[in-house]
């Protein structure tokens, strides 16, 4: 099932932090390496539900898209306009653990997909994946997303560690302005 948040409000912050956990241990002891691994967890949680609450959604037009199963928060990924009215951003793509490999994020995508072509017609979707996360970019694939763009610029230096996926609607898309129907915002959701 899919949840379309738009507020902060509409957040369950633990669900979220669970979902990101893995890459926020990862994350944390870059950030915080003199901490302990549980002091500096709880640094970057408290800073990244801050983020949530705080900054996200002070942007207009962005969405938090979450892919439910069995009543619990499986999947999300962040999305944000981009260059432009039909483009759109994927940001933070991950499942929670106990989840993978049930196809909840290729769920999410296409119902971010479709969510997305029913209330603004033909769109163009662009994530940045990690290119050694075979998952991701699998599931990408899958989905009708291609590899576009192979070099980077981080930081002043080149790199290819990752690459960037696109997904474009094919030809004819047009919003239906049913969307609400069949997916509704703040929160209300509609079955997969």
């Amino acid at each position: 099932m899919l949840l379309v948040l738009q507020s902060p409000a509409e957040l369950d912050i633990p669900q979220i932090l669970a979902i990101y956990r893995e890459d926020s241990l990862e994350n944390c002891q870059e950030m915080f390496p003199a901490e302990t691994i549980a002091a500096s967890l709880e640094q970057y949680e408290a800073g990244y539900t801050a983020f949530m609450r705080e900054e996200f959604f002070a942007q207009p037009g962005r969405f938090w898209m979450v892919e439910t199963a069995d009543g619990l928060w499986a999947s999300a990924l962040r999305l944000l306009p981009f260059e432009g009215p039909d483009t759109w951003k994927i940001e933070a793509l991950a499942t929670h653990p106990d989840h993978r490999r049930q196809g909840c994020a290729a769920r999410l995508l296409a119902d971010t997909i479709q969510f997305l072509e029913e209330n603004h017609g033909a769109v163009t979707l662009l994530s940045d994946v990690g290119k050694r996360n075979t998952a991701s970019l699998q599931t990408h694939l899958r989905g009708g997303f291609i590899r576009e763009k192979e070099i980077w610029t981080e930081d002043g230096e080149t790199t290819d560690r990752r690459c960037t996926m696109a997904y474009r609607s094919p030809q004819g898309v047009r919003s239906t302005g049913t969307g609400a129907s069949r997916s509704r915002l703040s929160g209300v959701t509609r079955q997969s």
